[in-house]
C-alpha cells in the first residue's frame, strides 16, 4: 500500500484494497460503456465517492479502449463549456493533421499503414445536476448527444452531482431517458468492510460500534474513514471500539469534517439553508419532518414562510442528496453528522438575527402578527375580553352543568401518563439508560408500564445489556468498571454486585438459560467474536464456537436445547441456530440486509430480530423453523432495535429513535397497541422484561 494512512481522507481513493462496495454499479457502468452507450450518467450526492468511483471505472475499462478524463471544476455547466472540455480532453487522440478523416490515414499512405484512431471514452466530472432540470437539461442532451453522434468513436460518462430525483422529478425528459447509475450509502456490511480493510487497520469495532457509525455516516465513504483516522489516531495502541468510544469521538469528526460540511451548506441556496435550520429547530424529529411541520415551526418564529418557496428548497435539498423523501410530502436527513453540525453551527436564531436575506426568504416580520397596528390590537382585545365576559356569564346561570368538572393544570397534564394499556403493568423491565449522551451507561428498573424507574447502578463505569435471571432475583450486565468489558450480576435491588468473569479480553451480550444454571456470552479472548458458556456463578467457562468470523448475542431456546445468534461468517449478518453442545449448526436467515439481535420467543415458535431487508433497522419476526418472515414495527421513518419478550409471549419490548430520542417500546406480536414507556429527553435501551 502506497500511502502512510489505512484511512485515506485526503483526496479520493485509487487502491483496489480500500474501495469497497459499488461492484454492481462498476459492473453496470462498464457493461454499459462497452455495449456501446454513447452517454451515460452517474448520480452521487458530495461525498458520496463519485471520484472514487470513476478512478475505478478508469481501471475497468482502461484495457479494452482510451479514458481520458475532464472537470467540469471552475467552468460552467452549459452544453458550449462541456462540449469545450471534452474537446480538449480528445485532442491528444486527434488523427494528424491532413490525413484521411474516416481512417485517419495520411495522403499517399494506405489504410494499412496507419491505425484508425483509438476508442476513446471520456469521464466527466462534477455536473451539477441542476444541469439537466427542464428545458435546460433537454438543450444540454440534445448538444451533447449531437456532438457525440458526429463521433461514432467517443462515448461520454457523465458524473452528475447530485441524486437522481424519484420518479424522474425536475430532470427533463431527455435527460432522465439516459441510461445511468446511482450511488448510495454503503451498507452496513460495506461500512464495516471499509473500516476494517486496508491491511494496516489496527482498530477493532464491536457490532454497536460499527453500526452508530454507519447511523451517524449514512454510509458515506468519506465520513466512515474519518471517524476512522479520528480513531486510529486517539487509540494508536489498538482498541476495542464501543459505541461509547465512536460517541466520544463525534464531537473530533464533527470539527475535523467541518470544511465538508460547510462546503454542503454552502452549496445551498438561502431557501434552502433556511429549511435547514427550521427543521434542526424541530422536537423529537430525529431527522425526519414533514413539509407541514416546516410551514409550522417557521410561524412559530413569527415567518409566513411561502409554500411555493418551501417546496423548491425542499426539492432542491432532495435532489442535492441532503434530504431523502420518504414519501408525500415526508423528508429525512440523509447524512446524520450534517444534521448535527448544522444544528450547533447555524441555528435558526443565529440565521435570523445575522442576516436580512435569511428573515426575507422565510418571511420574517411579515406574519399577520407582524402587521398588527396598535388600534386593532386593542380592537381585537376588547372583542375577547367580551366574549370571556359573556362565556362566564353564561357558566354563571348553570351551576350544576359544571359541578365536579376540574381542568387540569399545566403540571399536572404533564405528570399524567397515558392510559395503561391491558397487560402492560405486569412485571418489571431492566434497561440501560443515560442522561444525556456524554454521560456513561447506566442498569436502571422499571415497571412494565413505564412507571417506577429505579437507578440500580451509579458508579461512573458503563453498565450495559442486562438480562433478568429466570427467577427475577439477579441481572446479569455488562460494565467496564474494572477496566475492561465483564460480565456482572446484581440482585434485583441493585445490591451485591458480582464479577463472573475475569478475563483481560471483552465479554459481551449475557443471556440466562431458562433453568438459571448457565450464561451464554460473547467474548473476544480467542481473538475473534466467538460464543461461550459459563455457570451462572462465573465458573466452568467453555467455548461454543469455533469459526474466524464474529458470533454474537446469543439467545436460549425455551427447552434451553439450543441458541440462536448473529454471526458474519457468510459474508453478513445473519441469524444463525447452534446447539448447546455446539452441534446442529443451522443458517436461519439469508438476506443481503443485516439481521441481528435475535430474541427467542417462550413457546419456542418465534424469533424476534432486527434487521435492515426494508432499508432501515425494523423488528421482525421469523418462525423457529425459517418458513416465516414479517416485519412487524412497520416504520420507514425510525429505527427499532434489541428486541426482548414479554414471558407470557404476548408482547415484545424494543428501542427506537422514533419520537426524536431512544426510547423503549412496547408492542404486541401482530404489530398493534405500541406505547412508548419512556418518553422523556433521556437515552434509554436494551430492555428485558420478567414477569
Amino acid at each position: 500500500m502506497s500511502q502512510a494512512r489505512s484511512f485515506v481522507i485526503e483526496r479520493p481513493l485509487d487502491e483496489g484494497d480500500l474501495f469497497v462496495g459499488r461492484f454492481s454499479e462498476l459492473l453496470s457502468a462498464a457493461q454499459q460503456v462497452k455495449r456501446g452507450k454513447t452517454l451515460l450518467f452517474v448520480f452521487g450526492a458530495r461525498r458520496s465517492g463519485v471520484t472514487s468511483f470513476l478512478n475505478h471505472l478508469q481501471t475497468e475499462l482502461v484495457s479494452r479502449v482510451r479514458v481520458l478524463r475532464a472537470e467540469t471544476t471552475g467552468h460552467s455547466a452549459d452544453p458550449d463549456a462541456v462540449l469545450a472540455l471534452v474537446s480538449a480532453a480528445i485532442e491528444q487522440v486527434k488523427p494528424p493533421a491532413g490525413s484521411n478523416p474516416d481512417t485517419g490515414t495520411a495522403p499517399g499512405q494506405s489504410e494499412q499503414a496507419v491505425e484508425t484512431p483509438q476508442h476513446c471514452v471520456v469521464l466527466l466530472d462534477g455536473l451539477p445536476v441542476t444541469a439537466l432540470f427542464g428545458d435546460k437539461g433537454d438543450q444540454w442532451v440534445s448538444a451533447i448527444l449531437s456532438y457525440l453522434k458526429a463521433r461514432p468513436s467517443l462515448q461520454l460518462v457523465a458524473a452528475v452531482r447530485g441524486c437522481r430525483p424519484r420518479d424522474g422529478g425536475p430532470l427533463s425528459p431527455r435527460a432522465a431517458s439516459v441510461p445511468a447509475v446511482e450511488l448510495v450509502g454503503l451498507t452496513l456490511e460495506e461500512t464495516e468492510q471499509l473500516l476494517t480493510s486496508g491491511g494496516n487497520h489496527s482498530l477493532r469495532f464491536e457490532f454497536d460500534a460499527m453500526r452508530r457509525i454507519w447511523q451517524f455516516t449514512s454510509g458515506s465513504p468519506y465520513f466512515v474513514q474519518l471517524f476512522g483516522r479520528v480513531l486510529e489516531e486517539s487509540h494508536r495502541g489498538g482498541v476495542r471500539v464501543s459505541a461509547h468510544v465512536v460517541e466520544e469521538a463525534l464531537p473530533v469528526v464533527l470539527e475535523r469534517g467541518g470544511a465538508a460540511l460547510e462546503a454542503m451548506w454552502a452549496d445551498c441556496s438561502l431557501a434552502a439553508q433556511a429549511i435547514l435550520a427550521v427543521s434542526n429547530e424541530l422536537p423529537g424529529r430525529h431527522g425526519t419532518f414533514t413539509r407541514n411541520d416546516v410551514l409550522n415551526a417557521a410561524r412559530q418564529h413569527s415567518a409566513s414562510l411561502k409554500e411555493d418557496v418551501a417546496d423548491r428548497a425542499l426539492s432542491e435539498l432532495e435532489t442535492e442528496g441532503i434530504l431523502e423523501r420518504l414519501g408525500s410530502g415526508t423528508y429525512r436527513h440523509t447524512l446524520e453528522l450534517f444534521r448535527l453540525w448544522g444544528t450547533k453551527n447555524r441555528p435558526l436564531e443565529q440565521l435570523l438575527g445575522r442576516s436580512r436575506d435569511y428573515r426575507r426568504v422565510l418571511g420574517a416580520g411579515s406574519s399577520v402578527l407582524s402587521r398588527f397596528t396598535w388600534p386593532m390590537a386593542l380592537g381585537w382585545g376588547g372583542l375577547i375580553a367580551a366574549l370571556f365576559l359573556f362565556v362566564w356569564l353564561w357558566n354563571a346561570r348553570q351551576p350544576a352543568a359544571i359541578v365536579g368538572r376540574q381542568t387540569p393544570s399545566a403540571t399536572s397534564l404533564l405528570a399524567t401518563r397515558p392510559p395503561v394499556l391491558p397487560g402492560t403493568a405486569q412485571g418489571w423491565i431492566t434497561y440501560m439508560a443515560k442522561p444525556n449522551p456524554d454521560a456513561p451507561w447506566d442498569v436502571w428498573l422499571m415497571r412494565g408500564d413505564g412507571s417506577d424507574p429505579k437507578r440500580l447502578t451509579d458508579d461512573g463505569a458503563n453498565n450495559q445489556t442486562p438480562c433478568w435471571s429466570p427467577d427475577g432475583r439477579l441481572i446479569a450486565f455488562v460494565s467496564d468498571r474494572d477496566g475492561n468489558k465483564e460480565i456482572y450480576v446484581i440482585k434485583a435491588d441493585g445490591t451485591t454486585p458480582l464479577n463472573l468473569t475475569h478475563h483481560p479480553a471483552e465479554d459481551w451480550t449475557p443471556a440466562w438459560s431458562p433453568d438459571g444454571s448457565t450464561i451464554a456470552f460473547s467474548s473476544y479472548r480467542d481473538g475473534n467474536w466467538e460464543l461461550y458458556l459459563m455457570d451462572a456463578n462465573g465458573a466452568n467457562p467453555r467455548r461454543l464456537t469455533h469459526n474466524p468470523a464474529a458470533d454474537y448475542a446469543p439467545s436460549w431456546s425455551p427447552d434451553g436445547e439450543r441458541l440462536v445468534f448473529q454471526s458474519n461468517r457468510d459474508g453478513n449478518w445473519e441469524l444463525y441456530v447452534i446447539g448447546k453442545d455446539g452441534k446442529g449448526l443451522q443458517r436461519l436467515t439469508e438476506d443481503e440486509a443485516t439481521d441481528s439481535a435475535p430474541a427467542w420467543s417462550p413457546d419456542g415458535k418465534w424469533i424476534a430480530f432486527e434487521s435492515y431487508r426494508d432499508g432501515n433497522m425494523e423488528i421482525y419476526l421469523i418462525a423457529a423453523d425459517g418458513s416465516e418472515v414479517r416485519n412487524l414495527t412497520q416504520d420507514q421513518y425510525a429505527n427499532d432495535h434489541g428486541p426482548a419478550w414479554a414471558r407470557a409471549g404476548t408482547r415484545i419490548l424494543y428501542y427506537s429513535n422514533r419520537d426524536g430520542g431512544w426510547d423503549i417500546y412496547s408492542i404486541k406480536v401482530d404489530g398493534t397497541d405500541r406505547e412508548n414507556l419512556t418518553l422523556n429527553p433521556a437515552l434509554e435501551q436494551r430492555p428485558n422484561w420478567h414477569e
